[in-house]
């Protein structure tokens, strides 16, 4: 729904990519087609771009239909409809899913020589502030153990959801702020556990964002 947990991004990542393994089992090519209203050209199902602006919105919007459709039964005498299903598509939140889900490329638009206000730009469009972005590029870049403090919070969010436990309100309020705000702020270290591409992108969003 265009949601990033902080906390969760790998499993942000891991549950788009089963989602787009299940629409393309399901919806191969030639099964499926969308009206594109800046392109007069006549849909086709191969065309990087028309697969672009429908699949990631559908499976992050929409997942509920997207199942009901590929599970729907029809009679023998109409199973060419299944041939002709139509999904509607969305530049911009296609565009966010992507930024946001899709583990290659996470951390492409903010790589050194992108204009700095386009960046800020850009973030603004598809709801990230810089603790996310932090948490993208820490999470990408990695490259040793993460701060026992950050690891311990997540087992307890990870608990959270899966039981009745009290709600995070309730936690310390040091690490409630964390819990809803992330690890990173712009007044806070660049972390040690990411490689030096990974810190050099982290130091630059920090500097955009102050």
């Amino acid at each position: 729904n265009g949601d990033l947990d902080h906390f969760f991004i790998r499993e942000h990542c891991a549950i788009y990519s089963w989602r787009e393994a299940f629409f393309s089992k399901h919806f191969p090519n030639n099964s499926w087609f969308t009206v594109d209203f800046d392109n007069e050209d006549e849909f086709d199902p191969e065309d990087a771009i028309q697969q672009f602006i429908t699949i990631p919105y559908q499976i992050t919007r929409h997942f509920d239909r997207v199942v009901a459709l590929a599970s729907a039964k029809v009679n023998a005498e109409l199973s060419w409809l299944k041939m002709q299903t139509y999904f509607e598509g969305n530049v911009l939140l296609s565009c966010e899913a992507e930024s946001k889900y899709k583990w290659k490329g996470m951390t492409v638009d903010f790589e050194e020589g992108d204009d700095e206000q386009e960046i800020l730009a850009y973030c603004k469009d598809i709801n990230l502030g810089f603790s996310k972005v932090a948490h993208m590029i820490a999470e990408v870049h990695q490259t040793g153990p993460k701060k026992l403090e950050e690891m311990a919070l997540k087992a307890v969010l990870l608990h959270h959801i899966s039981s009745d436990l009290p709600p995070p309100e309730y936690l310390p309020t040091k690490i409630y702020k964390k819990a809803v705000n992330g690890m990173y702020n712009v007044e806070g270290d660049t972390p040690d556990n990411i490689s030096v591409e990974g810190k050099e992108m982290f130091e630059r969003i920090r500097n955009y964002s102050s």
